[in-house]
């Protein structure tokens, strides 16, 4: 699988990771108090979301093998094909964040 550039995952969150062992972290924040922490392990592509609300969290996601994650003008998609599903996560840092899960049979 394919991983965006440390540059381009820079230059979309605006930090540099929290790195350790195999997990990367990027945390990022908006003017109204959200949060995402968006972490994922390059050695068997699990990728968590945490959204927080001033500080406080209100939702985590997690799932296992991601089969794509690409950054473009829109935001950061990270895709999860296993069998007969398909999982979606779009996310977005600016103005606001913005985190959308979604999963759909293919067959």
């Amino acid at each position: 699988m394919r991983y965006p550039t440390s540059f381009e995952l820079l230059e979309f969150f605006g930090s540099e990771p929290d790195i350790q062992g195999d997990v990367s972290a990027y945390t990022v924040a908006d003017e109204d108090g959200v949060s995402l922490v968006l972490s994922f392990n390059t050695a068997d592509d699990p990728l968590q979301t945490t959204l927080l609300l001033r500080e406080r969290v209100i939702a985590v996601v997690c799932h296992e093998g991601m089969t794509g994650m690409s950054i473009d003008e829109e935001g950061m998609t990270c895709e999860f094909v296993h069998d007969d599903m398909r999982v979606m996560l779009t996310a977005k840092v600016k103005p606001k964040i913005r985190v959308a899960w979604s999963g759909l049979r293919t067959s």
